[in-house]
């Protein structure tokens, strides 16, 4: 019984038939190709026909990533997991692959599964080209977040303030600050807080994030002038 072949394999088939053919046709018409201008055809043809190839490649990774937020949606855990799994194994190194590894650890966080959300926010961390945007800091917090909910405060904030040693001039930096003075606070580390607080002030005073910095110092009994 012969096996039935999935969409992206029938695709892949379509590409690699009109491949051929067109390498098909330059053997058979090549001193033609050379007398005039069709060589450049041909060879627009050949980026057109990888370029199609790419493109379905692209759709079909954002459909499965789709696949896994509807599953999600729709309560079913499990098979958003599966599906994650799949796409990081299937596109080892693209950029999709990146936005599974986040996926699946922030599904393993909301599950409480501290260690394994850990290792994937890790991971992607260790892969991605963008250390200082909105999805790094994402998973620096959420390596901050399972340390505290895991109450290790100290090492949540010395998590944040790691993000802001290594991305000082990003746009997240003083939100990461504050997010550290915060866990300071609660572990009852006021100097500590406090220097982070200040360091708001200093280096980020004209951010969204120095603004409640005044008085929270002022609770912690500094006086600013």
């Amino acid at each position: 019984m012969s096996k039935r072949l999935s969409k992206e394999q029938l695709h892949d088939d379509e590409f690699v038939s009109s491949l051929y053919w067109l390498i098909g046709y330059v053997e058979e018409n090549y001193p033609k190709i050379l007398a005039g201008f069709g060589v450049i055809v041909v060879i627009g043809m050949i980026g057109y026909f990888i370029q199609q190839s790419s493109n379905r490649r692209a759709q079909a990774a954002v459909d499965a990533l789709g696949v896994v937020q509807v599953a999600l949606m729709q309560g079913n855990t499990s098979s958003a997991v599966t599906s994650a799994q799949s796409i990081i194994r299937d596109y080892e190194g693209e950029d999709i692959a990146g936005r599974a590894l986040i996926t699946l650890a922030n599904i393993f966080f909301d599950q409480g599964r501290f260690e394994e959300a850990t290792t994937h926010y890790r991971q992607f961390l260790s892969a991605t080209d963008d250390a200082s945007g909105p999805e790094a800091y994402g998973a620096w917090a959420g390596l901050a977040g399972a340390m505290e909910a895991q109450n290790d405060l100290a090492g949540a904030a010395q998590s944040y303030e790691s993000y802001v040693q290594a991305n000082s001039a990003g746009a997240f930096a003083p939100l990461a600050l504050a997010q550290a003075a915060r866990c300071h606070k609660m572990a009852g580390n006021t100097e500590m807080a406090k220097q982070a607080y200040q360091r708001i002030l200093a280096d980020y005073g004209a951010t969204a994030a120095a603004n409640s910095v005044k008085s929270e110092l002022g609770m912690l009994g500094v006086v600013l002038d």
